[in-house]
């Protein structure tokens, strides 16, 4: 008798999810040049934008943590990660990255470093509530200059994120308290790989990655070019696009819209964004429910924040107009010189590394 209960609840969800995947192999049936398009879509989304924005940085984060260059930062004390963030020195690498590299970066570093011992369980899903976000090369150069027709409208929306990003990571601390000193460190930490196998491994873990990624923006475009088949108001086409797809979300709400809505849009980053943070969302043991409770906080946040940077900053429309001529100037001195450090930190780092590690 006890028992009976759980048997109607599974088998009520076996049948709805049953129900829905039919309903939805019914409709790729029937719309099959909808799909197609979308399909098209998505993947040159992803070749023309999304594999030149986030492979680079997929990369590097892994050769960071793979050549050991996160070590010293354990050692280091930092006043911002302690006593604002209450987080061990070694997350600032994660935050860093995930600021600099998008979505992905960071939670894949979070995963690593808790795979690695080098911090906690808990210490890893706090992470993920708010190291979650767009980089530059998106916000910067997809929308404020592919979209919006201005460098100075992406640095605007991009600063509103990582303002709402570091808000949610303070607001984090007071719901869920994770001592900075109570790290793993104690475990014994993988040894170091020699620069061509940690290459050979960054590369390979990097394009797999990046395929799960293009997958879901393919699938998700075949989604919503679904929707046009159907007689819905415009509004709510645009509201399940904001929820569902980042990327073109921003394309289609770019227009009609305001640049608060927009960093609101860009912080949430869609079910898609959360699928493709999913295998690192389950390799932390983070409930979802608390995850996307954190990104709506983090919408709201990233929109009140560019809210109050628009009272200083503005951007009139002949501004827009004016910068739609000469593209991209300020995003890529910004990524050339995010790529440099990097370089740096990858040569000549190692070696400062392994000597503090040798006299450890």
């Amino acid at each position: 008798m006890k028992q009976s209960p759980t048997f109607r609840l599974q088998s009520f969800s076996f049948f709805l999810q049953a129900i829905c995947l039919l309903s939805l192999g019914a409709l790729l049936l029937l719309f099959p040049g909808q799909t197609s398009a979308g399909v098209s879509q998505g993947l040159q989304l992803c070749f023309s934008t999304l594999i030149g924005a986030l492979l680079p940085f997929l990369v590097m984060s892994k050769l960071f943590l793979l050549r050991g260059l996160h070590r010293p930062l354990m050692r280091r004390r930092s006043f911002f990660m302690r006593r604002v963030l209450g987080l061990p020195d070694v997350c600032a690498a994660v935050l860093l990255f995930s600021m600099v590299g998008g979505y992905p970066v960071g939670a894949s570093m979070a995963a690593d470093l808790k795979r690695d011992g080098s911090i906690t369980q808990k210490q890893a899903q706090r992470l993920l509530l708010f190291c979650v976000g767009p980089g530059p090369s998106f916000a910067v150069s997809a929308v404020g200059v592919g979209m919006l027709h201005s460098a100075k409208a992406g640095v605007v929306l991009y600063a509103s994120v990582v303002c709402g990003a570091l808000l949610t990571g303070m607001l984090s601390r007071l719901f869920f308290r994770t001592a900075p000193t109570d790290s793993a460190a104690e475990i014994q930490e993988p040894p170091v790989l020699p620069l061509a196998a940690a290459i050979d491994r960054a590369v390979k873990e990097s394009v797999q990655s990046m395929l799960l990624i293009c997958g879901f923006v393919a699938l998700f475009s075949a989604l919503l070019q679904l929707l046009q088949a159907f007689d819905i108001p415009q509004s709510a086409r645009l509201v399940l696009a904001a929820l569902l797809e980042v990327t073109n979300a921003c394309k289609a709400l770019s227009p009609q819209v305001s640049l608060p809505v927009l960093a609101l849009v860009a912080a949430w980053g869609g079910v898609c964004t959360h699928c493709q943070l999913s295998p690192f969302i389950v390799d932390v043991q983070l409930p979802y429910a608390r995850f996307v409770c954190f990104r709506a906080v983090h919408a709201g946040c990233s929109f009140l924040c560019c809210r109050a940077l628009l009272l200083f900053i503005k951007l009139p429309v002949d501004a827009i107009r004016q910068n739609a001529l000469r593209p991209a100037v300020q995003p890529n001195c910004l990524l050339s010189v995010c790529m440099c450090m990097m370089c740096v930190l990858l040569l000549f780092g190692s070696n400062w590394s392994m000597r503090l590690t040798r006299t450890k």
